[in-house]
């Protein structure tokens, strides 16, 4: 008897939702509450018996409102690209867009540091538990204290693997996610994937360490014959977690608990976090020291010493150090950022999905792109800590509610009452809750290789069902998150969670 093939379907994922305050007629919390100054001058106005500047203010208001709810272009309304132009041309009349690094440059040692925000940023190299050095970057801003450590992994991708694994990699990987949120002093956790080309320097090594002189005359001429045709062009993928811990007093105070307290105590705890990433698809897993987040830093910034800093590697080691990491020469322009001999473009998601997708939905996006000299993918994640995720459920559900009660019929309200009622059943039996986002970043040797990024990077996340848009005037800051450095750029905004939520 014939026995049937039996195809598995793959799961769907989605039910996102963003937390938020509503307001009335379709308005952030925040902008109704500012229309409450405007309305009692109206009753003001009228009260005194001046109807003409009653309507003069009221015609004002009605006009701001419409424009900023008409306006909108990628999430953004007339006034946010305002804003933003305004503050590139701060940033341009300051000065502050460029940067200058070395002994002819502005940095006060002539070293060549990292810009922007992690320009005082520390490094070192500790041993965790098990004898496993791992470097440790220490980054202070607006009273936070974070220490983040680099895991490099070697994922084996999703080809000639069931879907049922992959299912179950997909469920390790969210429960690994939801252990975060219940670990204590997480701050954040990233995931970046980047493709380059492949320099052709290590098969060249692998066949010179492995050549013998009795070998037969035809298999020495095949490996040569490999060597000078299959050493260059190929992609080069490579993929890296990066892990934040919050290292303020528990007292309270929120000073530094130094750097030696934080190494011993990431380093009992590492192996751990380490261990639980098995089966999730990540592969071998180990964590990246001093020198390797070093070489791979100044490679970002200056992706044409990848050659050099890889031969360099095969011979010793670079011998660079955390003060050589950076760019010697920086521009953050509006839609761009240029880099010592490259430039690069970064895109951030705006918008999550609004309906079902699948594990490999990311997959054209994270696939290397020609004419890219580097491509970064990084996936973003802050989970909620154990203890919040109840509130943070109970105010998404009343306010799904609010907002669905604003409108007579609206299809998103209901579907955003239906994602928070379903979240909440799940938060309820024991599922974590985590904030994400998504940066993509393509380096290339001339601006004029990045338009025709620009038709194709919105176009890989299609199949996602998420929408990015260009960093503007964001583009320096957004290219170093996008890099697996810990960056957790909540902490070093002026504006908490709980205020931005309202707008």
């Amino acid at each position: 008897m014939a026995q049937a093939d039996v195809r598995i379907e793959p799961n769907t994922f989605g039910n996102f939702t963003v937390p938020r305050r509503s307001g009335l007629m379709g308005l952030s919390m925040g902008h109704s509450l500012a229309l409450v100054p405007i309305i009692l001058i109206v009753i003001m106005l009228a009260a005194r018996g001046w109807i003409l500047a009653s309507v003069i203010v009221i015609g004002i208001t009605v006009l701001g409102v419409v424009l900023l709810l008409v306006t909108k272009k990628q999430g953004r309304s007339i006034y946010g690209r305002i804003m933003l132009r305004a503050a590139q041309r701060r940033k341009v009349a300051t000065k502050t867009h460029v940067y200058l690094s070395g002994p002819a440059g502005f940095t006060p040692d002539g070293q060549v540091r990292l810009p922007g925000l992690m320009a005082k940023s520390q490094l070192t190299e500790s041993v965790d538990s098990y004898g496993n050095p791992f470097g440790l970057i220490r980054l202070s801003s607006r009273g936070h204290h974070n220490y983040s450590v680099v895991l490099e992994c070697y994922p084996n991708g999703d080809s000639l693997i069931d879907q049922v694994d992959v299912d179950n990699q997909v469920a390790h990987w969210a429960n690994w996610l939801t252990q975060r949120g219940l670990d204590e002093g997480i701050r954040g956790a990233s995931v970046t994937l980047e493709s380059s080309l492949d320099s052709g320097l290590r098969l060249q090594k692998l066949l010179a360490e492995n050549h013998r002189d009795d070998a037969p005359d035809f298999a020495t001429r095949v490996v040569q014959r490999i060597a000078d045709t299959d050493n260059s062009n190929a992609p080069e993928l490579v993929a890296r977690i990066s892990l934040t811990f919050d290292g303020r007093q528990v007292d309270g105070k929120g000073g530094d608990r130094g750097m030696e307290e934080m190494a011993e105590e990431i380093g009992n705890r590492l192996p751990g976090i380490v261990s639980g990433l098995a089966n999730t698809g990540a592969g071998a897993v180990r964590p990246c020291g001093a020198q390797e987040i070093i070489d791979f830093t100044r490679v970002a910034y200056d992706p044409t010493t990848a050659a050099a800093v890889e031969e360099a590697q095969a011979n010793g080691g670079t011998g660079l150090g955390w003060e050589d990491a950076g760019p010697s020469f920086a521009l953050d322009a509006f839609d761009h950022y240029r880099h010592d001999r490259a430039v690069s473009k970064s895109w951030t998601m705006y918008e999550g999905p609004r309906g079902a997708f699948t594990s490999n939905s990311l997959a054209r996006l994270t696939a290397p792109s020609a004419g890219a000299l580097r491509k970064r993918v990084t996936l973003l994640y802050r989970p909620i800590p154990a203890d919040q995720t109840s509130s943070v459920v109970e105010n998404e559900q009343k306010d799904a509610m609010f907002s669905g009660s604003q409108q007579r019929v609206s299809v998103r309200a209901r579907q955003r009452l239906a994602a928070a009622q379903k979240t909440a059943q799940e938060e309820a039996l024991g599922s974590g809750l985590t904030r994400f986002g998504l940066i993509v970043t393509i380096s290339v040797k001339d601006a004029e290789d990045l338009r025709r990024f620009d038709r194709t990077v919105p176009g890989m996340v299609s199949h996602a069902k998420l929408r990015v848009r260009e960093a503007l005037a964001n583009q320096a800051v957004t290219f170093q998150a996008g890099l697996p450095l810990g960056v957790v750029l909540p902490d070093h905004m002026m504006l908490p969670d709980e205020i931005r939520t309202w707008f």
